[in-house]
C-alpha cells in the first residue's frame, strides 16, 4: 500500500459522502490526545481526483485539532469510477473498524444508498448486514417518514407532533421532558461550587454547553 504525505487542510470533508449520522467530537478529542502521546494511526483513504476523504474523517479532524492546518498526514489515494463507488467504499471502511456503527448510522447509510442508486445487495454487503436486515431498516424509515417518529405524551407543547429520532432518543435518555429540573441541577452545581474542574472531559462538555447556549439565549432575548 503506497501512501503520500499531504497537508490535511488540502483534503475535502464532504458531508454528502459521510456515512455516519453525526461526527463524534469526543472521539476526535481522544484521537488528538493519542496523537499528542505519539500514537500512530492508519493512513486516511481519499479519492485521488476530488481529494475527498473516504475513510478517516475523525483522524483528519483530530490532526487539524492537534497540529493545525499546515499538518501533514499519510493518505492512501484510491480511484473510483463514480460517486456510488466512493460511497460504497466509505460505508464499507466505516463498518469494519473505528467507532462502532449505530442504528442511526445504518439508517443514514440506507438513505444515502437509495439516493445514489446503489444496488441493495452491494449496499447490504458494505453495511455488513443481511439483505433482510437492510429491508427492515428501510421499512422502519418508511413507517417513520424517513427518520421521523411520533412524539409521546411527555413531549412539551413547544415541540411538534412529529419529532426526529434524535429528539426521541434524547427524551428517552433524559427520562422525560422536565427541562427545568435539568437546568436547575446544572445551575446548582455551578453556584454551589460542586463541579470537579479537574475533570477534563467534564470541562469540555461545559465548554460545549456554553457554546450552544449563547445563540439560544440571544435568539430568545
Amino acid at each position: 500500500m503506497k501512501t503520500e504525505k499531504v497537508e490535511v487542510s488540502s483534503l475535502v470533508f464532504d458531508h454528502n459522502l459521510y456515512p455516519r449520522f453525526e461526527i463524534d467530537d469526543y472521539c476526535i478529542t481522544d484521537y488528538a490526545r493519542a496523537m499528542e502521546a505519539g500514537a500512530i494511526f492508519p493512513p486516511i483513504v481519499a479519492d485521488r481526483k476530488s481529494r475527498r476523504i473516504v475513510d478517516g474523517w475523525k483522524r483528519g479532524k483530530a490532526t487539524l485539532k492537534f497540529s493545525g492546518d499546515g499538518a501533514k498526514i499519510d493518505v492512501e489515494w484510491r480511484d473510483y469510477k463514480d460517486e456510488a463507488a466512493i460511497l460504497l467504499d466509505a460505508i464499507s471502511t466505516n463498518t469494519i473498524h473505528g467507532e462502532r456503527i449505530g442504528r442511526y448510522d445504518l439508517q443514514r447509510c440506507a438513505i444515502l444508498g437509495q439516493q445514489f442508486g446503489i444496488r441493495e445487495d452491494l449496499l447490504a454487503a458494505a453495511m455488513r448486514v443481511t439483505p433482510d436486515h437492510l429491508e427492515q431498516i428501510r421499512a422502519k424509515l418508511r413507517s417513520t417518514r424517513a427518520g421521523d417518529v411520533i412524539a409521546n405524551k411527555q413531549v412539551g407543547a413547544h415541540l411538534p407532533l412529529v419529532i426526529s429520532v434524535k429528539q426521541a432518543d434524547g427524551l428517552k435518555r433524559s427520562g422525560g421532558n422536565n427541562q427545568g429540573f435539568f437546568v436547575n441541577q446544572v445551575i446548582n452545581l455551578i453556584e454551589s461550587n460542586l463541579l470537579d474542574t479537574t475533570d477534563e472531559r467534564l470541562m469540555e462538555r461545559l465548554a460545549h454547553l456554553a457554546k450552544i447556549i449563547e445563540p439560544l439565549v440571544a435568539e430568545a432575548a
